[in-house]
């Protein structure tokens, strides 16, 4: 392996940065700062660790690693079965509601949109109370959503309905992935 080398310190602003990164993308070697004891910081390159057996990377992963991926597999399992059961629908819901395709498709359009405000607010929410009880907030009340998509009377409540289940579904994914890379081993959190 190279020694380290020294590097220019890391760009500050917007443009300066966006400039250094774009350059930085072209080099094999990382630049990273390293602060001493004394709170000084220097830049530097480093070359990054060589690729691992990705076999090796599973072994390494514990059974609650293992069940962290499978909720979030499983979350995202969901709202893809969800977004997909509805996008085939639009036809047959259109009918049901005495509305138009478009409309339908509004309805999946606000979910979509709405999956990063839920995102965002209850990863803050993760962030200052903890990953576990905003995911399981958000998992009893997608059970009553979904419930509720089913017994939605009229196109208002089905797009209500739709809405706020973006909100919630966001949070889950989020979460869920947060807390599955939070508690796995730091050189497999590329798998």
């Amino acid at each position: 392996m190279a020694p380290n080398t020294d590097a220019e310190p890391i760009a500050k602003g917007t443009i300066p940065t966006i400039k250094q990164s774009f350059r930085d993308l072209f080099r094999w070697r990382q630049r990273v700062a390293i602060t001493n004891e004394y709170g000084e910081v220097a830049t530097e390159w480093q070359t990054p660790e060589p690729l691992q057996n990705p076999i090796k990377l599973f072994m390494q992963l514990s059974a609650k690693d293992w069940l962290f991926f499978i909720v979030g597999l499983l979350a995202w399992t969901a709202d893809a079965f969800d977004f997909h059961a509805l996008s085939i629908q639009t036809v047959k819901l259109a009918k049901y509601y005495e509305t138009s395709k478009t409309n339908v498709t509004t309805a999946i359009t606000l979910t979509l949109l709405l999956r990063s405000v839920g995102a965002a607010f209850f990863g803050l929410a993760g962030d200052k109370f903890g990953r576990k009880w905003p995911m399981v907030i958000n998992m009893i009340v997608l059970g009553l959503l979904q419930i509720a998509t089913i017994y939605s009377a009229t196109f208002q409540q089905f797009l209500a309905v739709r809405s706020l289940f973006g909100l919630f579904m966001g949070g889950v994914y989020g979460n869920a992935i947060a807390m599955a890379l939070e508690n796995c081993p730091v050189n497999a959190r590329g798998l």
